[in-house]
């Protein structure tokens, strides 16, 4: 089932893309045109479970990444492209970007940049083999029914020896169990940071290394 299902997903962005590439008359950076003033976009998106990382924790999670130029980066929840923002200044070699919506996808395919695999996939349904191994991961998953910790244990599975990972949870007792004695840090994020983004839930950002 697996397979057919990525074939499945493979030929839609095929399709989609064959479909961007001969769509002329529509502008391509119409609804991104403010994106690199004010790391933001208007955007007529929405997708179940999108809480966009806030641009200023964006910032402070690929940090802690401490990366360097020509690394190889996964974002494995690219959303709207928030973290993506953040990684390029950075000069990676390559950054993976995976995105079950196909909305986003869309989205994210018409901000162009530069040094992006984007691929609409369902990231637990990915292996190595699939995607390859990193240096880094940057990733804000979704947190419904726990899909956070899902998310983050799977995506250890991609990181080089010496890589990092870093990530956002919901902040709940039972996250802290199974993810705190794996992090190398373990930051709690003040309240109502995520409040523009549609949220409140009380949130951590934390690393972890291979």
């Amino acid at each position: 089932m697996n397979e057919g299902f990525h074939r499945l997903q493979n030929l839609r962005m095929e399709n989609d893309a064959a479909r961007f590439a001969m769509d002329e008359m529509r502008p391509r950076f119409e609804t991104m045109k403010n994106r690199k003033e004010n790391g933001t976009a208007p955007q007529a998106v929405s997708a179940y479970q999108l809480f966009q990382t806030p641009p200023e924790i964006a910032r402070r999670l690929v940090d802690l990444l401490e990366l360097t130029p020509g690394k190889r980066l996964l974002e494995p929840s690219a959303g709207l492209g928030r973290l993506l923002d953040c990684i390029a200044p950075l000069e990676p070699v390559e950054t993976v970007a995976v995105e079950i919506s196909a909305d986003l996808t869309r989205a994210l395919y018409y901000q162009r940049r530069e040094r992006v695999q984007l691929l609409c996939r369902d990231f637990l349904t990915q292996e190595p083999g699939d995607l390859g191994t990193f240096d880094a991961i940057a990733m804000n998953p979704p947190f419904h029914m726990r899909a956070d910790v899902r998310h983050i244990i799977h995506a250890l599975q991609f990181l080089k020896p010496g890589g990092k990972l870093a990530a956002l949870c919901m902040d709940t007792p039972q996250r802290e169990a199974i993810l705190r004695p794996m992090a190398a840090t373990w930051e709690s994020i003040p309240a109502g940071a995520f409040k523009a983004e549609g949220t409140g839930v009380p949130t951590i950002l934390l690393t972890i290394n291979a």
